[in-house]
Protein backbone atom coordinates (compact mmCIF):
# COMPACT_ATOMS: atom_id res chain seq x y z
CA UNK A 1 0.00 0.00 0.00
CA UNK A 2 0.89 3.65 -0.43
CA UNK A 3 0.55 5.30 2.70
CA UNK A 4 0.42 9.19 3.87
CA UNK A 5 0.64 10.06 7.63
CA UNK A 6 -0.23 12.99 8.66
CA UNK A 7 2.13 14.27 11.89
CA UNK A 8 2.40 17.96 11.04
CA UNK A 9 3.67 18.82 13.86
CA UNK A 10 6.81 21.03 14.73
CA UNK A 11 8.11 19.81 17.96
CA UNK A 12 8.84 15.61 18.89
CA UNK A 13 6.22 14.75 21.55
CA UNK A 14 4.51 11.83 22.11
CA UNK A 15 1.88 12.38 18.72
CA UNK A 16 4.82 13.01 16.94
CA UNK A 17 6.61 9.07 18.54
CA UNK A 18 3.20 7.50 17.89
CA UNK A 19 3.02 8.90 14.24
CA UNK A 20 6.61 8.37 13.65
CA UNK A 21 6.60 4.39 15.22
CA UNK A 22 3.41 3.42 13.22
CA UNK A 23 5.25 4.88 10.32
CA UNK A 24 8.46 3.12 10.87
CA UNK A 25 6.24 -0.30 11.53
CA UNK A 26 4.73 0.23 8.22
CA UNK A 27 7.80 0.92 6.32
CA UNK A 28 9.31 -2.28 7.69
CA UNK A 29 5.97 -4.57 6.89
CA UNK A 30 7.09 -3.26 3.36
CA UNK A 31 4.45 -0.78 2.57
CA UNK A 32 5.44 3.13 0.99
CA UNK A 33 5.58 5.59 3.60
CA UNK A 34 5.45 9.40 3.32
CA UNK A 35 4.56 11.71 6.76
CA UNK A 36 3.42 14.63 6.43
CA UNK A 37 5.55 17.51 8.54
CA UNK A 38 5.96 20.81 9.16
CA UNK A 39 9.65 22.04 7.79
CA UNK A 40 12.24 22.38 9.41
CA UNK A 41 11.12 21.32 12.26
CA UNK A 42 12.25 18.84 15.33
CA UNK A 43 9.73 16.14 14.41
CA UNK A 44 11.24 16.37 10.04
CA UNK A 45 14.48 15.55 11.80
CA UNK A 46 13.58 12.81 14.03
CA UNK A 47 11.64 11.07 10.93
CA UNK A 48 14.88 11.75 8.93
CA UNK A 49 16.64 10.11 11.59
CA UNK A 50 14.82 6.94 11.08
CA UNK A 51 14.69 6.76 7.52
CA UNK A 52 11.21 8.04 6.42
CA UNK A 53 10.39 9.87 3.74
CA UNK A 54 9.17 13.33 4.65
CA UNK A 55 6.73 15.68 2.81
CA UNK A 56 7.04 19.67 4.01
CA UNK A 57 5.92 21.29 1.13
CA UNK A 58 1.91 21.08 2.05
CA UNK A 59 1.41 23.45 4.78
CA UNK A 60 -1.82 22.49 6.82
CA UNK A 61 -1.18 24.72 9.81
CA UNK A 62 -1.57 28.07 7.80
CA UNK A 63 -4.49 30.56 8.63
CA UNK A 64 -4.66 32.30 6.04
CA UNK A 65 -7.26 30.69 3.63
CA UNK A 66 -5.47 31.55 0.21
CA UNK A 67 -2.57 29.19 1.47
CA UNK A 68 -5.44 26.60 2.40
CA UNK A 69 -6.39 26.50 -1.27
CA UNK A 70 -3.11 26.49 -2.14
CA UNK A 71 -2.39 23.59 0.15
CA UNK A 72 -5.42 21.55 -0.72
CA UNK A 73 -4.60 21.68 -4.50
CA UNK A 74 -0.91 20.41 -3.84
CA UNK A 75 -2.63 17.92 -1.41
CA UNK A 76 -4.84 16.33 -3.89
CA UNK A 77 -1.95 16.18 -6.53
CA UNK A 78 0.38 14.92 -4.43
CA UNK A 79 -2.52 12.27 -3.54
CA UNK A 80 -2.97 11.78 -7.25
CA UNK A 81 0.77 11.34 -8.61
CA UNK A 82 2.04 9.08 -5.54
CA UNK A 83 -1.39 7.01 -6.04
CA UNK A 84 -2.18 6.90 -2.53
CA UNK A 85 -3.96 4.72 -1.42
CA UNK A 86 -5.02 5.57 3.02
CA UNK A 87 -4.51 8.86 4.75
CA UNK A 88 -3.66 8.72 8.33
CA UNK A 89 -3.75 11.87 9.96
CA UNK A 90 -2.40 12.44 13.35
CA UNK A 91 -3.18 16.45 14.04
CA UNK A 92 -6.25 18.71 13.92
CA UNK A 93 -4.73 21.01 12.04
CA UNK A 94 -5.62 21.30 8.55
CA UNK A 95 -7.91 18.00 9.41
CA UNK A 96 -10.00 19.77 7.06
CA UNK A 97 -8.29 19.67 3.88
CA UNK A 98 -7.82 15.60 4.52
CA UNK A 99 -11.59 15.16 4.71
CA UNK A 100 -12.36 17.28 1.51
CA UNK A 101 -9.05 15.67 -0.48
CA UNK A 102 -11.13 12.10 1.01
CA UNK A 103 -14.28 13.10 -0.61
CA UNK A 104 -13.28 14.37 -3.68
CA UNK A 105 -10.63 11.43 -4.82
CA UNK A 106 -12.40 8.32 -2.94
CA UNK A 107 -9.15 7.78 -0.17
CA UNK A 108 -9.95 6.20 2.76
CA UNK A 109 -9.25 8.56 5.60
CA UNK A 110 -8.02 7.46 9.23
CA UNK A 111 -7.84 9.92 12.09
CA UNK A 112 -6.33 9.03 15.30
CA UNK A 113 -6.29 11.02 18.56
CA UNK A 114 -3.83 11.19 20.94
CA UNK A 115 -4.17 14.22 23.05
CA UNK A 116 -5.82 14.67 26.85
CA UNK A 117 -7.97 18.01 25.38
CA UNK A 118 -11.91 16.64 25.24
CA UNK A 119 -12.97 17.23 21.62
CA UNK A 120 -15.85 20.21 21.49
CA UNK A 121 -19.05 18.67 20.58
CA UNK A 122 -20.40 20.53 17.47
CA UNK A 123 -22.12 19.49 14.26
CA UNK A 124 -19.05 20.19 12.37
CA UNK A 125 -16.91 17.33 14.61
CA UNK A 126 -19.77 15.07 13.96
CA UNK A 127 -19.37 15.79 10.16
CA UNK A 128 -15.56 15.23 10.11
CA UNK A 129 -15.11 12.64 12.64
CA UNK A 130 -18.39 10.53 11.54
CA UNK A 131 -19.42 11.26 7.96
CA UNK A 132 -16.00 12.50 6.74
CA UNK A 133 -13.68 10.10 8.39
CA UNK A 134 -13.88 6.08 7.59
CA UNK A 135 -12.46 4.57 11.02
CA UNK A 136 -11.15 6.47 14.32
CA UNK A 137 -8.26 5.52 16.72
CA UNK A 138 -7.50 6.29 20.06
CA UNK A 139 -4.61 5.98 21.47
CA UNK A 140 -6.06 5.01 24.70
CA UNK A 141 -9.30 3.99 26.51
CA UNK A 142 -9.61 7.35 28.13
CA UNK A 143 -9.08 9.18 25.12
CA UNK A 144 -11.83 7.10 23.31
CA UNK A 145 -14.33 7.61 25.93
CA UNK A 146 -13.58 11.54 25.40
CA UNK A 147 -14.95 10.93 21.42
CA UNK A 148 -18.09 8.77 23.01
CA UNK A 149 -18.88 11.34 24.96
CA UNK A 150 -18.63 14.05 22.25
CA UNK A 151 -19.96 12.16 19.28
CA UNK A 152 -21.62 9.53 18.17
CA UNK A 153 -19.95 6.63 16.58
CA UNK A 154 -20.89 3.52 15.32
CA UNK A 155 -20.46 0.69 17.18
CA UNK A 156 -16.71 -0.70 17.81
CA UNK A 157 -15.77 2.72 17.17
CA UNK A 158 -13.44 4.33 18.52
CA UNK A 159 -10.61 1.83 18.23
CA UNK A 160 -8.24 1.64 20.80
CA UNK A 161 -4.26 0.74 19.43
CA UNK A 162 -1.86 1.90 22.17
CA UNK A 163 1.71 3.69 21.70
CA UNK A 164 3.61 0.16 20.40
CA UNK A 165 6.89 -1.29 22.15
CA UNK A 166 9.37 -2.17 19.80
CA UNK A 167 10.71 -5.62 19.64
CA UNK A 168 12.63 -6.15 23.08
CA UNK A 169 13.93 -9.68 22.71
CA UNK A 170 17.14 -9.97 24.55
CA UNK A 171 16.98 -6.49 25.85
CA UNK A 172 16.32 -7.63 29.34
CA UNK A 173 19.69 -8.85 29.41
CA UNK A 174 21.88 -5.37 28.56
CA UNK A 175 24.85 -5.34 30.17
CA UNK A 176 26.38 -2.01 29.17
CA UNK A 177 28.27 0.11 31.55
CA UNK A 178 28.93 -0.52 34.86
CA UNK A 179 26.15 2.17 35.85
CA UNK A 180 26.55 1.32 40.28
CA UNK A 181 30.28 2.58 39.49
CA UNK A 182 29.86 5.61 37.41
CA UNK A 183 26.69 6.98 39.61
CA UNK A 184 28.25 5.99 43.05
CA UNK A 185 25.02 3.09 43.51
CA UNK A 186 25.53 0.72 46.17
CA UNK A 187 25.80 -3.08 45.19
CA UNK A 188 23.12 -3.62 47.76
CA UNK A 189 20.69 -0.85 46.79
CA UNK A 190 17.28 -1.25 44.45
CA UNK A 191 17.26 1.21 41.51
CA UNK A 192 14.21 3.47 41.07
CA UNK A 193 14.59 5.45 37.76
CA UNK A 194 12.57 8.25 36.50
CA UNK A 195 12.81 9.28 32.76
CA UNK A 196 11.79 12.64 31.10
CA UNK A 197 11.16 16.48 31.38
CA UNK A 198 10.95 18.07 35.01
CA UNK A 199 7.81 19.48 34.52
CA UNK A 200 4.80 20.46 37.26
CA UNK A 201 2.75 18.09 35.63
CA UNK A 202 5.49 15.25 35.82
CA UNK A 203 5.21 14.75 39.41
CA UNK A 204 8.74 15.17 40.13
CA UNK A 205 8.01 16.67 43.74
CA UNK A 206 5.48 14.54 44.41
CA UNK A 207 7.71 11.78 43.54
CA UNK A 208 10.76 13.30 46.12
CA UNK A 209 7.70 13.32 48.81
CA UNK A 210 7.03 9.60 48.28
CA UNK A 211 10.48 8.61 47.76
CA UNK A 212 11.37 10.47 51.30
CA UNK A 213 8.45 7.96 52.99
CA UNK A 214 9.53 4.98 50.98
CA UNK A 215 12.95 5.42 52.65
CA UNK A 216 11.81 5.10 56.13
CA UNK A 217 10.94 1.18 55.32
CA UNK A 218 13.58 0.59 52.68
CA UNK A 219 16.64 2.36 53.44
CA UNK A 220 18.60 0.39 50.36
CA UNK A 221 16.88 2.87 47.84
CA UNK A 222 18.67 4.98 44.72
CA UNK A 223 16.03 6.87 42.60
CA UNK A 224 18.01 7.99 39.22
CA UNK A 225 16.34 11.03 37.92
CA UNK A 226 17.45 10.92 33.92
CA UNK A 227 15.66 13.84 32.57
CA UNK A 228 16.05 15.71 28.96
CA UNK A 229 14.56 19.44 28.15
CA UNK A 230 15.40 20.96 31.24
CA UNK A 231 17.74 23.62 32.06
CA UNK A 232 18.70 24.87 35.68
CA UNK A 233 16.59 27.61 34.86
CA UNK A 234 14.18 26.12 35.02
CA UNK A 235 11.24 27.01 38.00
CA UNK A 236 10.72 23.55 38.25
CA UNK A 237 13.74 21.99 38.25
CA UNK A 238 15.24 24.64 41.14
CA UNK A 239 12.54 23.65 43.38
CA UNK A 240 13.69 19.80 42.66
CA UNK A 241 16.60 20.86 43.66
CA UNK A 242 15.86 22.46 46.59
CA UNK A 243 13.66 19.63 47.29
CA UNK A 244 16.49 17.34 47.57
CA UNK A 245 17.75 19.10 49.94
CA UNK A 246 14.80 20.18 52.21
CA UNK A 247 13.37 16.46 52.04
CA UNK A 248 17.04 15.11 53.09
CA UNK A 249 17.14 12.84 49.99
CA UNK A 250 19.98 14.16 48.27
CA UNK A 251 22.07 11.53 48.99
CA UNK A 252 19.80 8.80 47.89
CA UNK A 253 19.01 10.61 44.31
CA UNK A 254 21.24 10.41 41.33
CA UNK A 255 20.33 13.34 38.37
CA UNK A 256 22.05 12.96 34.77
CA UNK A 257 20.56 14.60 31.69
CA UNK A 258 20.34 13.70 27.81
CA UNK A 259 22.09 10.29 27.31
CA UNK A 260 22.31 9.22 24.61
CA UNK A 261 22.39 4.78 26.42
CA UNK A 262 18.67 6.05 28.35
CA UNK A 263 17.74 2.20 27.07
CA UNK A 264 20.36 0.65 28.65
CA UNK A 265 19.95 2.55 32.07
CA UNK A 266 16.21 1.97 31.18
CA UNK A 267 17.29 -1.85 31.76
CA UNK A 268 19.91 -1.46 34.73
CA UNK A 269 17.27 0.12 36.04
CA UNK A 270 15.20 -2.57 38.72
CA UNK A 271 11.89 -0.25 38.85
CA UNK A 272 10.90 2.56 36.85
CA UNK A 273 8.71 4.97 37.83
CA UNK A 274 6.22 7.55 36.12
CA UNK A 275 5.13 10.10 38.44
CA UNK A 276 2.85 12.26 36.24
CA UNK A 277 -0.26 13.96 37.39
CA UNK A 278 -1.18 15.09 34.14
CA UNK A 279 -2.02 13.73 30.65
CA UNK A 280 -0.09 10.90 29.38
CA UNK A 281 -2.47 9.79 27.33
CA UNK A 282 0.31 7.69 25.53
CA UNK A 283 3.17 7.81 27.71
CA UNK A 284 5.87 6.65 25.50
CA UNK A 285 8.28 6.29 28.43
CA UNK A 286 5.78 3.27 30.07
CA UNK A 287 5.91 1.37 26.84
CA UNK A 288 10.02 2.36 27.08
CA UNK A 289 10.99 0.48 29.90
CA UNK A 290 8.36 -2.78 29.20
CA UNK A 291 10.48 -2.61 26.02
CA UNK A 292 13.34 -3.93 28.13
CA UNK A 293 11.97 -5.50 30.67
CA UNK A 294 11.70 -3.08 33.69
CA UNK A 295 8.27 -2.93 35.16
CA UNK A 296 6.88 0.30 35.74
CA UNK A 297 5.18 1.94 39.04
CA UNK A 298 3.21 4.73 38.49
CA UNK A 299 0.26 7.28 39.30
CA UNK A 300 -3.13 6.35 37.94
CA UNK A 301 -3.22 9.04 34.92
CA UNK A 302 -4.00 8.86 31.19
CA UNK A 303 -3.99 5.37 30.01
CA UNK A 304 -1.48 4.78 32.45
CA UNK A 305 -3.96 1.92 34.26
CA UNK A 306 -4.55 0.69 31.31
CA UNK A 307 -1.68 -0.46 29.96
CA UNK A 308 0.23 -1.48 33.50
CA UNK A 309 -1.02 -4.85 34.05
CA UNK A 310 -0.89 -5.00 37.90
CA UNK A 311 1.52 -7.93 39.21
CA UNK A 312 3.24 -8.00 35.37
CA UNK A 313 4.50 -4.78 33.76
CA UNK A 314 4.09 -2.89 36.98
Amino acid sequence: MHLLIGSNVHWWNAEAAYAATLAALLQDAGHEVWVLTRPDSLNAEKLQARGLRILTEIDLNSNNPLQWFRSYQQLCDFLQTQQIDLIHAHRSEGYPLLAFARRKLGIPLVRTRGTARPLRQSWLNQKLYGDWTDATIAVGEVVAQQLRNALDFPPGQPSVIYYPAEDSTGSGNITGPDYRMEFGIPNDHTVLAFVGRIRPEKGVRLLLEAFRQLLTDFPKLTLLLLYRDTTSEIPEMQAVQADLQRLGVATHVRMDAEREDILSLMAFADVGVVSSIASEVICRVAVEFFSVGTPVVALPTGCLPEIIQNGETG
